[in-house]
């Protein structure tokens, strides 16, 4: 599952592959034109120890255009530790953060991006019931007391 919603939050399974575009605009507030050789960087932080980077990676960009592809492998999306139930993760896309950084998605006046993790289906450790969880039934469905005092 991969999703971003109208927040700009991203909801991604553990192990999935996930792509998303982004744009910028310029000082005018006009579109800006992404030139080759432009960096985009998506970085994924611990929600409460934002110094703590749990992932990071920077696209080139090829060729004068609009918009950028950012692209997540099943790889990538493994971040942190195997989790048994949804984990949130601060993120933030910015461009070329090296030589004239400019937040293009980040914290801003709606707070801070969440970039929501999911476990993957074997990421959970299956139950298995114990014979007092199972439900015995006689052949009509009802069910059947058992005396443990034998």
């Amino acid at each position: 599952m991969f999703e971003i919603n109208e927040d700009k939050t991203i909801n991604i399974t553990r192990g999935d592959i996930g792509a998303f575009t982004v744009d910028a605009l310029n000082e005018a507030g006009e579109k800006y034109l992404f030139q080759k050789g432009d960096v985009v960087r998506i970085k994924v932080t611990e929600k409460k120890a934002c110094e703590n980077v749990m992932f990071q990676k920077d696209f080139v960009v090829e060729e004068e255009t609009e918009q950028v592809e950012i692209l997540l492998t099943e790889e990538e999306t493994k971040i942190g530790e195997v989790i048994s139930k949804p984990t949130d993760y601060w993120y933030e896309v910015e461009l070329n953060p090296l030589t004239n950084p400019q937040t293009i998605i980040g914290y801003d006046e709606d707070g801070a991006k969440i970039l929501r993790l999911y476990p993957e289906g074997n990421d959970i450790e299956p139950v298995e019931p114990t014979p007092e969880d199972i439900p015995v039934v006689d052949e009509t469905g009802n069910p059947v007391v058992i005396d443990s005092n034998y």
